[in-house]
């Protein structure tokens, strides 16, 4: 594997006494095991408390037999420490463990629900946007790095008193950056097999998308496709049980750029609802956090190089002044 890009916190790059309120850090990690699936987001949000979301957040979720298991738990910042030159973290007990350039332990718990999880990275580092504007401001800035596109998991998770062996592949990146977030949106998607990853994410404008990335990896190679014209058709809709808002069950997303053609569709099949109220005057950011399963091929030059279908992970953001099930 070529040498490793480097992961870390960043906000001492950012404190400038400007928009430091409105920085936001984040680092995910998810698996997928036959019928189980998880995922865990170790959150900073406004690292020196000039509003009232100021701390950390930890996000812990795993869909198993049709169910939804996890929760949300707020950190102060003085319970947090972070490194400026590693991955590494600590959330009152809760931390990120950088072994290696190549390995992560991340370990936690929250209430009756605890993780401790080995990533090995099995692909290539995607070092994909760096500053890129992310909505109406012009300060908003944001960056993402795809440090694991795919990984081995290892390790064990606890449901109430049940343990359970993880034996994985898995996935994880890094988000960063100064935002506002009341007029962007987005979509993310994310796939794993033993041959063949993908991952994908489209920022928008008010109506258009802004800027697009599909990466693929075949065979231990990287393909970028960036820039390439878009087209995405959200062809059904369910709404969640208290009626809150909603969310595409079913996705069409067909990329071109003249040498590729790729073909991607997703069917919902569980989902979890985030948000959060940053103004009172301001509608909510929501995400939906979904696992779907997919089917698509991708043809390079007219001739299909690969098709696949499995489960995998999505997201799909909007706004509303509606009731939501969690506050974040």
């Amino acid at each position: 594997m070529e040498n490793p890009h480097l992961d870390r916190w960043h906000y001492l790059d950012y404190r400038d006494g400007k928009h430091d309120k409105n920085y936001i850090e984040w680092k995910y990690f998810n698996f997928i095991q036959k019928d189980l699936a998880g995922y865990v987001v170790y959150y900073i949000l406004d690292p020196e408390k000039r509003t009232r979301l100021g701390g950390g957040r930890l996000l812990w979720r795993i869909f198993k037999d049709g169910k939804s298991f996890g929760g949300l738990q707020q950190i102060p910042m003085d319970q947090i420490q972070c490194d400026s030159i590693s991955a590494n973290i600590t959330m009152n007990g809760s931390a990120i463990s950088e072994k290696s350039p190549y390995e992560y332990g991340i370990s936690g718990a929250i209430e009756n629900f605890a993780w401790n999880l080995d990533y090995k990275q099995a692909t290539p580092t995607i070092d994909s946007f760096h500053n890129v504007n992310s909505g109406m401001m012009r300060w908003e800035n944001v960056n993402w790095l795809v440090k694991m596109p795919k990984a081995r998991v290892s390790g064990e998770i606890k449901i109430n008193n049940e343990t359970i062996a993880i034996n994985a592949l898995g996935y994880t990146d890094t988000n960063w950056g100064e935002i506002a977030p009341f007029f962007s949106r987005y979509e993310w998607g994310q796939f794993n097999d033993e041959d063949f990853s993908f991952t994908f994410g489209l920022l928008y404008g008010i109506k258009n998308i802004k800027n697009s990335y599909f990466y693929f990896t075949v065979d231990n190679k990287l393909i970028k496709v960036e820039g390439a014209n878009w087209k995405v058709e959200h062809t059904a809709w369910t709404t969640p049980s208290k009626g809150e808002i909603k969310i595409p069950s079913q996705s069409n997303f067909t990329i071109t750029n003249g040498e590729y053609v790729i073909k991607l569709s997703s069917r919902l099949v569980q989902y979890d609802i985030l948000g959060i109220k940053i103004y009172w005057f301001l509608p909510k950011s929501i995400v939906s956090e979904q696992l779907v399963s997919y089917s698509g091929t991708i043809e390079k030059n007219g001739v299909v190089i690969k098709q696949f279908e499995g489960t995998g992970f999505q997201e799909w953001s909007t706004k509303t002044w509606k009731p939501i099930s969690l506050i974040f």
